[in-house]
Parts: structure tokens; C-alpha cells; sequence
């Protein structure tokens, strides 16, 4: 199946989890959609389906969907005025903008907490798996994950060595993808040997992604990534500390690495392999035009 069909699945599934726009509070419940059902990548929901060898069950779709709730909602958080302060998400005003401040952080906690939901009343999975999954997600939400990443990158104090920003790039993204791809496994039942690969493929994808991300943010990217750009130039990244060859060489490393965990999951010739490949083609030409 391609991947361009899974994510028109993963789209159709997202909408039907969300409450009618038109149920009471609609207000909120509109930026609920207007949120979540904007463009995007929808990256880590592929990436449970395809760490789970693509098994389309209505129960995996549910499953998949709940790191793209988290997702959007600590984006609706990092975009509000006491945080990144940002005005574009997605190429369109922030859902803070759109409707309110106020709004917008209920309708963050709405999403997080219908993530929760999905979670405990999917059917077809145990109880065990449920379990965790849930605890899996409190770890990755919590101060050792997104929120801890949130509160250092805001505190943005001095950093005495490159490991110290790679573990603010985990918290930031890697810790999701990680979450991504695990639970995929967890739900076709892989063994402990292939999750702790996937985890390790999770780190360094996330590493390479962040770092991506780090060049969005130069000026030169301004009018293609949809979002404010120069938000990080105040702030300490491995862009900063990197000279261009070191920059190469941690992504070549991070590459590498990603590679070699997803052939000892089993995933070396799949179709989670090819879409790594496709956003690593992204990420490289990124790098490219910033060292030219």
C-alpha cells in the first residue's frame, strides 16, 4: 500500500475521532479542527503503521492517530505568545490567532486528553498493551519528554557540550517518534530485541529531523516552511555549535545509525525504510543549499 493512501487513511480516521464541529462548545470544538485537520506531514502516524508492516486494522489507524493528536497539540502550545510566540503554523494563523489564547490551550488539553480516550476504549487490544502504551505516553508528554524539552528550550541556558542539545532534541522530537514506531510494535507483538531497535532509530531519526528543522529556521527557508522562521536565533542548536563539516558528519552519523537500527528491527528493505530514505533525500538537500 503506498504511503500517499495511508496517509489519506490516517486523515479520514483523524476525523472521525474529533467531535462534530457543530457539537456544543462548537467554538472549541472548531479549533479542535481547524488545529488538527490542517496541513500536514503526518509523519508519525505512518510511522506506526509502517513500524507495524502497514496492518491497516481500524483499531492500528485509531492507535496511530493519537501521536498526531499529541503532536498538534504541543504545537498549539508552542505557538502561543507565552511560549514561541509565533504567528504561522502550517502556512495559516496559529490556532491562538485564529480564535483565542484561552481557546487554544483548551482545545491543546482536549486533544491530549482524547488521545487518552483513544487509547483506553480501543477495541481488539489487550489490556496489557493498553497499559503500555498509556504509561509509554505519560513518559513521553511528561518533564523527562516534551514538556521537560519545552521548559529547557524556553530556559535556553548555556550548554556546555553538543550531548547536552541532542538530549533537548530527543525530548523535543525524538521522544515521539520513539513513541511512533514502539507502538506500532507493541501492537503486531514484536519482540523486545526489535522495540529496543526501533527505540535506538527513534533517537537518531529525531536527531536528523531536529536538525532540519534548525535550517527551517533559517531566513533563506522563510517563504516554504509555512511557520515563522528565525525563531531559535537567541537560542543554543547544534546548528550553532556545529562548523559546516562537523554539520555533515552528524548527519551522516545520525543517518547511519537510523539505518543500521531499522535493519536490526527486520525493516531494512520496507516500506518504513523507504519513506526514512525519502525524508533523509529532504534533510540533505536542506543541508545543501544552507552550506551553499
Amino acid at each position: 500500500m503506498e504511503v500517499v493512501h495511508l496517509k489519506s487513511m490516517v486523515n479520514t480516521t483523524l476525523l472521525e475521532l474529533l467531535p462534530a464541529k457543530e457539537t456544543p462548545p462548537t467554538y472549541l470544538h472548531q479549533a479542535m479542527h481547524y488545529a488538527l485537520m490542517g496541513p500536514g506531514k503526518r509523519l508519525r502516524p505512518l510511522l506506526t503503521l509502517l513500524a507495524a508492516n502497514v496492518a491497516t486494522d481500524s483499531h492500528l489507524l485509531r492507535m496511530a492517530c493519537v501521536s498526531e493528536l499529541v503532536h498538534t497539540a504541543s504545537l498549539i502550545l508552542d505557538d502561543l505568545p507565552c511560549m514561541d510566540n509565533a504567528t504561522m503554523r502550517r502556512d495559516r494563523p496559529c490556532t491562538h490567532i485564529r480564535f483565542s489564547e484561552s481557546t487554544a490551550i483548551l482545545a491543546s488539553t482536549n486533544l491530549l486528553n482524547l488521545a487518552y480516550g483513544i487509547i483506553a476504549n480501543c477495541p481488539n487490544v489487550d489490556a496489557s498493551t493498553k497499559v503500555a502504551v498509556s504509561a509509554h505516553l505519560s513518559h513521553v508528554i511528561g518533564s523527562m519528554g516534551l514538556v521537560g524539552g519545552q521548559v529547557a528550550d524556553l530556559q535556553n541556558q548555556p550548554v556546555g557540550a553538543k550531548s547536552e542539545v541532542e538530549q533537548l532534541y530527543h525530548q523535543k522530537t525524538g521522544c515521539l517518534f520513539e513513541f511512533s514506531v514502539v507502538t506500532g510494535a507493541r501492537l503486531v507483538g514484536l519482540d523486545a530485541e526489535a522495540i529496543e531497535a526501533l527505540t535506538r532509530f527513534a533517537r537518531a531519526f529525531g536527531l536528523v529531523f531536529q536538525l532540519y528543522d534548525d535550517m527551517l529556521d533559517h531566513s533563506i527557508f522563510a517563504q516554504e516552511t509555512g511557520k515563522d522562521v528565525q525563531q531559535d536565533v537567541a537560542k543554543t542548536t547544534l546548528l550553532s555549535l556545529y562548523t559546516p563539516e562537523e554539520l555533515r558528519g552528524a548527519f551522516s552519523d545520525a543517518q547511519a545509525m537510523a539505518r543500521e537500527q531499522l535493519r536490526r528491527a527486520g525493516h531494512e528493505e520496507s516500506l518504513l525504510a523507504a519513506l526514512v530514505e525519502q525524508q533523509f533525500a529532504t534533510f540533505n538537500g536542506a543541508a545543501q543549499r544552507l552550506g551553499s
